[in-house]
């Protein structure tokens, strides 16, 4: 990741496991999502956080107070919401709850740019990914 920063004009957004590590957890998912206040961007807000399953409560709360899923939604949202080109994810559904999952799958497979992404989540890497590598000893091997 730190290479592509470095060497890319492209708007990257990260997901660590440590969805603390990119999150403020004194806001709430309004005030995350939209750092303006302007009426139309707070309904934008509002309707993608709705798209992704948040309770109306679950809006307006404080970001330590929500579940690992919600946080890794959050996250996404804001980085499809920054309109970043190339997505790194490590491990994106490892906190994701079964009904979680999908909503978050269809949410990447919908993503017009590049997803990297670290997983052993099998459902998620048949249904989001176009290509797959495995990790081996004598280095990456294609497998999708």
């Amino acid at each position: 990741m730190d290479e592509l920063v470095q060497h890319s004009s492209l708007k990257i957004g990260y997901m660590p496991q440590n969805y603390e590590d990119r999150l403020d957890l004194t806001k709430t998912p309004i005030e995350y999502l939209d750092t303006t206040g302007m009426k139309d961007a707070i309904t934008k807000a509002f309707t993608h956080l709705g798209s992704m399953k948040f309770t109306k409560d679950e809006m307006h709360q404080p970001i330590k107070n929500l579940s690992g899923g919600q946080k890794a939604k959050l996250l996404l949202l804001k980085m499809i919401l920054d309109q970043c080109e190339i997505l790194i994810l490590d491990e994106p559904t490892r906190s994701l709850s079964p009904l979680t999952t999908p909503v978050l799958c269809r949410a990447l497979t919908a993503f017009a740019g590049v997803i990297i992404s670290i997983s052993h989540d099998r459902r998620y890497l048949h249904e989001v990914t176009t290509a797959v590598y495995v990790l081996t000893s004598d280095g990456l091997t294609k497998i999708k």
